[in-house]
């Protein structure tokens, strides 16, 4: 017994450490591993990514559809539709929202869009890179007893 503990503790005192054979094959099933996953990866950032403009997108448009009911919505030109777009900055910043030929609240310009940005809970200092915006256009006017138009809300989606 006192031989075979003698052995053991012999080969323990030659062994140093992992062999460069080792070593290489541990590091090439790492870079298989990466090589694996490395477009999944990219694929899960770009969704989410997109995911913080499309919930800004149907935020503003649950409260264009909303606010078009109660007539604080509507088009400056009525021969024109109005636009909402929904976007990052650049592609890369900030979510924004832009309307073109639309009045809110009885404003139009930066002021109105200001106004409608943060009424509709579009946080701003959420920054996101992506190319994917939404376009609502608003064509029409709303349905009320003294004028008897329709509204049309679409949302589109664009890369």
């Amino acid at each position: 017994m006192k031989k075979l503990f003698a052995n053991l503790r012999k080969s323990s005192e030659n062994n140093k450490g992992f062999s460069l054979v080792e070593l290489i094959i541990v590091i090439a099933i790492m870079v298989a591993l990466v090589a694996m996953l490395a477009p999944q990866f990219t694929k899960y950032v770009q969704k989410s990514r997109d995911a913080v403009i499309t919930t800004a997108a149907e935020d503003v448009l649950a409260m264009a559809k909303t606010e078009a009911a109660f007539n604080l919505l509507k088009q400056v030109n009525e021969e024109n539709e109005g636009t909402i777009t929904i976007r990052a900055r650049n592609g890369n910043g900030p979510v924004e929202v832009l309307l073109e030929n639309l009045e809110y609240n009885g404003k139009t310009g930066a002021e109105a869009q200001a106004e409608f940005e943060e009424n509709c809970g579009v946080d701003s200092s959420k920054h996101t890179k992506t190319t994917l915006y939404y376009t609502i256009t608003i064509a029409g006017t709303i349905h009320t007893q003294s004028n008897p138009g329709t509204i049309e809300i679409n949302m589109d989606e664009h890369s």
